[in-house]
């Protein structure tokens, strides 16, 4: 059994040259691989079910609490790492992930003798001088700096401090990792290690800058000023710089503190509050909050969210927006050709993907992912076995398929890393609150007010009628998708007079387009006009009389082709 005390030693830096963490770092991932498949290959084979549970248990209590300890000996990005980790508490079990949260907050401090350097050699003066009620015994101490509390003018403030020596601990990690990139890319996946090894130095390279991180602090907050359930400290910009920053205190615990529900209860406002903020970030202001682990979230007494921590922050290009958005109303509605199209204009779909084959793979999961949420009552400690079964390797070779060439078809731009990793933090989290609800329980609401939201009356039509055309006139599902492949071009029929039954099929769709947005136009002029909107109800009823005609002229059409047919 590891002990739960952690080492006497984790309060000095680290002192390895980059080459010995990479082969620290190198022993280490090997070892835990061979024990994870030492376990479940040979040794879980021999055990009794009641016995297996027993022993799992402690093996993952032991792997938890030994990643724990190697994660604080190395320090810098090797606890970011852990700090992930220890928000997947959907995806691993209890016992490995409760160890990993002493990296949320609770790191070892640095000696303060080593905080008041580094203040010193930011502002020349002492922190005595400054702040002269300072506690020596830090809030809470992270990967890269550690928080003190203090009063400035009367006013309870939080000064966090960068350690000394980060800088260099964070370069030596980082030429670690461009090597684990790269033997990754020559023998698991393809792709560019290079940028991808960039864009991590550059994210962690910003947590280095406080200065950066005021600047992201204030921008967030000027975003949220109309929102009254969200709090962001208030800078304290003369004491603050590069290797020091001084904010409001916020009371408060933190947001996996506030409770776990038991089955039956209401929506917990934590997580509520939490997905409606990034839903914000992401789709309105597309700047949002990089690294929402739980030590960074803190649900205040009066039943607010705050955010801390904006070391890590993100941008999306409206571009992206949209195809993020798109991505979410094709989910919704089911179109699965248009969600490969939107999964590329994001650019998830590699060049050499086989667009049909990934089109029924997506069918696939879509399915797979709504049978999985309806049948699963907790979604706390999911098992790798519930969402991995053997259906999916034979859906795989029915498609003439394999995992490897699923692999190839994706591909994940460098500018969503920290976006994926966002989506698994909050996952994590809504599964530690609400064990009985997910991320998509929570966001159904709140995506379809913001999408209503300054958009045009027709798009909020479609977007309540399952957003598409279709089901506005009741369209039985298989012939609406047949529609729809009909007018991408890639319904086939197999009957002997192909072209005409194809014509005429296309003709229907054409025709049942423009009965809907005629019926349509109609309904919501008439509505318009009841309320006095004479413009919008002219407008209405234009558009109506014009798909009217194309209704008329493509009935005549096809009925005069019958005769000729006939004759």
């Amino acid at each position: 059994m590891p002990s739960n005390s952690q080492s006497t030693n984790s309060n000095q830096l680290p002192s390895y040259s980059a080459r010995g963490r990479y082969y620290r770092g190198s022993f280490f991932l090997w070892k835990k691989i061979f024990s994870l498949f030492w376990y479940y290959k040979f040794v879980r084979l021999f055990l009794s079910s009641k016995s297996r549970e027993e022993r799992e248990l402690e093996f993952y209590k032991s792997l938890g609490f030994e990643c724990r300890d190697f994660f604080l000996k190395m320090g810098g990005v090797y606890v970011k790492l852990g700090q992930y980790f220890a928000s997947l508490s959907h995806l691993f079990p209890e016992s490995f992930t409760e160890p990993l949260q002493d990296l949320q907050d609770r790191v070892p401090p640095h000696p303060f003798l080593e905080i008041k350097v580094r203040f010193k050699k930011e502002f020349g003066k002492e922190i005595a001088e400054v702040f002269p009620d300072i506690s020596e015994t830090p809030l809470a101490s992270a990967s890269i700096a550690q928080v003190h509390s203090a009063t400035f003018k009367g006013e309870k403030v939080a000064v966090k401090i960068l350690y000394p020596g980060i800088e260099d601990i964070i370069e030596k990690d980082l030429k670690a990792v461009r090597k684990f990139l790269k033997r990754i890319n020559r023998f698991l996946v393809t792709f560019d290690f290079k940028i991808v090894h960039k864009e991590i130095a550059k994210l962690v390279g910003r947590e280095t800058d406080l200065r950066l991180e005021a600047e992201s602090m204030d921008r967030m907050a000027r975003y949220f000023a109309e929102e009254p359930d969200y709090v962001f400290p208030k800078l304290i910009p003369e004491w603050s710089g590069k290797s020091v920053l001084t904010a409001q205190f916020i009371e408060g615990k933190r947001i996996t503190q506030a409770g776990t529900l038991k089955k039956g209860q209401a929506k917990s406002r934590p997580v509520d509050l939490l997905i409606r903020a990034y839903i914000l970030m992401i789709f309105e202001y597309r700047f949002y909050h990089a690294d929402p682990h739980p030590g960074n979230m803190i649900y205040t007494p009066d039943e607010k969210l705050c955010f801390i921590d904006f070391g890590a922050v993100g941008e999306i290009p409206p571009s992206q927006a949209i195809a993020l958005r798109k991505i979410i109303l094709c989910a919704m509605t089911k179109d699965y050709p248009a969600l490969v199209e939107a999964l590329d204009e994001l650019g998830l779909v590699s060049k050499k993907a086989d667009r049909e084959k990934l089109e029924e793979v997506v069918r696939y999961s879509m399915e797979k992912l709504s049978k999985f949420l309806s049948d699963t009552d907790s979604f706390k400690n999911i098992k790798f076995e519930q969402i991995h079964t053997p259906e999916d390797l034979k859906f795989l070779k029915e498609i003439n398929s394999s995992l490897r060439g699923l692999l190839r078809m994706i591909q994940l731009p460098t500018a969503l890393v920290p976006l994926e990793r966002v989506l698994g933090l909050l996952v994590g989290i809504t599964a530690n609150l609400d064990p009985y609800r997910t991320v998509l329980d929570y966001g159904e609401k709140p995506f379809k007010g913001l999408v209503f939201q300054g958009e045009n009356q027709w798009q909020k039509v479609l977007v309540q009628e399952g957003g598409i055309w279709g089901q506005a006139v009741s369209l039985p599902g298989e012939l609406l998708q047949a529609v729809k492949n009909l007018n991408r071009g890639k319904q086939a029929y197999k009957l002997p007079d192909l072209e005409q039954h194809t014509k005429k099929m296309y003709s229907l769709g054409h025709q049942i387009i423009s009965a809907a947005f005629t019926l349509f136009g109609i309904h919501y002029g008439t509505d318009r006009l009841d309320k006095g909107i004479e413009t919008q109800a002219m407008v209405a009823y234009g558009v109506s009389v014009f798909f009217g005609i194309l209704l008329a002229l493509s009935v005549i059409k096809n009925k005069f082709s019958s005769k000729r047919n006939r004759q």
